[in-house]
This record gives structure tokens, sequence and C-alpha cells, in this order.
């Protein structure tokens, strides 16, 4: 596929800001070395977030532009993010199926900061599907 992933550069980072206003994503506390992003032949075609929080690890943000989608590119920033974790990552979503293949599986307990991450979307980012919060164990 050959993309090239890496830490944005401060101008790289605007525009993940404004695809993440655009894609509707989490826009809290954003800041750049959170950030991988996916580049093929120089151009940006997908970015996603790790937060660390005080109580666990969230992959958020996770976003591939329009004209690259169906082509793998979210699959292959979701694996250059686990990739380099080394404790367990919680997310929230309304495509658990999505996630599914990579090991994440669907919890009904989850740590303090994934609770305020579910009241935010319920209330901030509303949509039709239903919000889950979902679990990878890397340790």
């Amino acid at each position: 596929m050959n993309l090239l992933f890496k830490t944005p550069t401060n101008k790289e980072f605007e525009a993940v800001c404004l695809f993440i206003t655009q894609y509707e994503l989490d826009s809290r506390n954003l800041q750049k070395q959170q950030f991988t992003i996916a580049l093929r032949d120089n151009e940006m075609v997908g970015f996603g977030r790790l937060l660390e929080h005080s109580d666990c690890l969230e992959l958020c943000s996770l976003g591939v532009m329009t004209t690259h989608r169906n082509q793998h590119i979210g699959k292959a920033i979701v694996e250059e993010l686990i990739k380099h974790s080394v404790k367990n990552i919680y997310l929230v979503c309304i495509i658990p199926d999505f996630f599914k293949p990579f090991g994440f599986i669907v919890v009904q307990r989850f740590p303090k900061s994934i609770q305020n991450k579910m009241d935010y979307c319920t209330r901030e980012l509303v949509v039709p599907e239903t919000y889950v919060a979902m679990v990878l164990d890397v340790i």
C-alpha cells in the first residue's frame, strides 16, 4: 500500500484539525504529538490519535480522507497505532465490526475517562447508531 506513518508537522496538524471538525470527530484537547498521520505520495490520506488518560489509553479521532476511503487505510492506521502501544487500548465507536478483527471486544465496564467519552459522544456527537466501548488487551 506504500503508506508512510509519522507525527504531523504543524501545517499537517492544522489540516488534521480541520478534518476532525469536518468529520465531526472528538475535537477536545487536540495535541500534535498524539497523532499519527498516513501519507501516500506525500499526500495525507488519514490520521489517528492515541490519547493518554490518567486511567487508560484511548484510540480516537480516526479519519480517512473521503477520496481515499475503502482502500484499507483506516485499517493500516489502526495497526500502526496498536503496534506502538504498550498497554491496553480503549475506544468508543459506532462501528464495532470495524475494530473486532484487530481483537477489540465490546465491554460494559471501562475506566472513568471512557465513561466521560461515552457521555460526550452521546451528548455532543449525536448519531442514530448506538455508541459502544471496546478494549484491546495488548499486555
